[in-house]
């Protein structure tokens, strides 16, 4: 739940959406958010947009222990960095195809990568059927492009983005 919060937007840094994203129920976010508040690593506070809501903050306890454990993927980084271009292109692509039918099965409930979004089509008039076109930034994307979490995503066949 920290390195949601500390990711930042999106989801809204509230309990239903936090639940959403990480598949648990509603009780689960609010006893971790108990937790962590007693803990002194995150706040509630009234969201400005909707007063009968509360957004849940990070402190700067909370932000450092939260960039903590995301320098613990630093040597997964490294190590992935010395792959051969076309093949960590290949890779990316495959993952990402595994993403779309994850959610596509529902086994991820949340998904905001391009695979699973309304705004990718195939590039019109190129050669390879690996150039996507993004809509709603109207530009080419090749696959290092493609996005695996994008705050305007719109779930295919949906009318609004997720948020």
């Amino acid at each position: 739940m920290l390195a949601y919060l500390h990711h930042g937007p999106p989801p809204r840094a509230q309990s239903t959406a936090l639940a959403r994203e990480l598949n648990v129920a509603d009780p689960t976010v609010s006893d971790a958010v108990g937790a962590l508040h007693r803990k002194g690593l995150v706040e509630r506070r009234r969201d400005p947009d909707d007063g009968r809501q509360q957004q849940i903050v990070l402190t700067l306890a909370g932000r450092r222990i939260a960039a903590k454990a995301a320098r613990r993927m630093v040597p997964a980084e490294i190590a992935l960095s010395s792959i051969d271009p076309t093949q960590a292109e290949d890779l990316f692509i495959a993952l990402l195809a595994v993403l779309q039918r994850f959610h596509e099965a529902d086994l991820i409930p949340v998904s905001r990568s391009c695979t699973t979004c309304d705004h990718l089509t195939v590039a019109p008039g190129t050669r390879s059927a690996r150039t996507h076109r993004c809509a709603y930034f109207d530009h080419d994307l090749p696959p290092s492009a493609l996005r695996v979490d994008c705050a305007q995503h719109r779930t295919k066949g949906s009318l609004t983005a997720v948020s």
